[in-house]
Protein backbone atom coordinates (compact mmCIF):
# COMPACT_ATOMS: atom_id res chain seq x y z
CA UNK A 1 0.00 0.00 0.00
CA UNK A 2 1.20 3.90 -0.78
CA UNK A 3 -0.23 6.72 0.99
CA UNK A 4 0.89 9.84 -0.87
CA UNK A 5 0.30 13.17 1.04
CA UNK A 6 0.48 16.23 -0.65
CA UNK A 7 2.78 19.83 0.28
CA UNK A 8 0.51 21.81 2.59
CA UNK A 9 0.47 25.14 4.81
CA UNK A 10 -0.66 24.43 8.28
CA UNK A 11 -2.97 27.05 10.56
CA UNK A 12 0.26 28.22 12.48
CA UNK A 13 2.11 28.45 9.48
CA UNK A 14 4.40 26.40 8.86
CA UNK A 15 5.06 23.91 6.02
CA UNK A 16 4.28 19.93 5.79
CA UNK A 17 6.19 18.81 2.65
CA UNK A 18 5.30 16.32 0.26
CA UNK A 19 5.45 12.71 1.17
CA UNK A 20 4.82 9.26 0.74
CA UNK A 21 4.67 5.97 2.93
CA UNK A 22 4.74 2.58 1.51
CA UNK A 23 3.28 -0.52 3.76
CA UNK A 24 4.77 -3.93 4.03
CA UNK A 25 4.35 -7.64 5.74
CA UNK A 26 6.79 -7.55 8.50
CA UNK A 27 7.62 -11.12 7.93
CA UNK A 28 7.59 -11.48 4.04
CA UNK A 29 7.88 -7.69 2.65
CA UNK A 30 5.19 -8.02 0.57
CA UNK A 31 3.17 -4.50 -0.13
CA UNK A 32 -0.10 -4.76 1.51
CA UNK A 33 -3.23 -3.67 0.77
CA UNK A 34 -6.12 -2.36 2.53
CA UNK A 35 -8.10 -5.23 2.93
CA UNK A 36 -5.32 -6.91 4.33
CA UNK A 37 -4.75 -4.29 6.79
CA UNK A 38 -8.34 -3.99 7.96
CA UNK A 39 -7.79 -8.15 8.53
CA UNK A 40 -4.39 -7.52 10.07
CA UNK A 41 -3.10 -10.19 8.67
CA UNK A 42 -0.73 -10.67 5.19
CA UNK A 43 -2.58 -12.38 2.54
CA UNK A 44 0.55 -14.00 1.36
CA UNK A 45 2.23 -15.68 3.79
CA UNK A 46 -0.36 -15.41 7.28
CA UNK A 47 1.72 -12.99 9.31
CA UNK A 48 -0.22 -10.40 11.75
CA UNK A 49 -0.19 -6.99 10.56
CA UNK A 50 -0.50 -5.29 13.81
CA UNK A 51 3.11 -3.83 13.47
CA UNK A 52 3.71 -3.31 9.91
CA UNK A 53 6.95 -2.19 8.41
CA UNK A 54 7.02 1.37 7.01
CA UNK A 55 8.99 3.19 4.64
CA UNK A 56 8.46 6.77 4.30
CA UNK A 57 9.80 9.49 1.30
CA UNK A 58 10.15 12.67 2.09
CA UNK A 59 10.38 15.42 -0.57
CA UNK A 60 12.65 18.23 0.34
CA UNK A 61 12.42 21.68 -0.86
CA UNK A 62 14.29 24.79 -0.93
CA UNK A 63 12.82 28.28 0.06
CA UNK A 64 14.92 31.14 -1.05
CA UNK A 65 15.51 33.76 1.62
CA UNK A 66 13.59 37.34 1.01
CA UNK A 67 10.96 35.23 -1.23
CA UNK A 68 7.18 34.77 -0.76
CA UNK A 69 5.66 31.50 -1.57
CA UNK A 70 1.94 30.14 -0.79
CA UNK A 71 0.23 33.60 -0.85
CA UNK A 72 2.65 34.82 2.30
Amino acid sequence: MIIKNEATKLEDGTLSPAHKIEIFCPSCDRDVDDAELAAQECGDCGAPLSTPKQNVAINVTTKPIGTKIWGQ
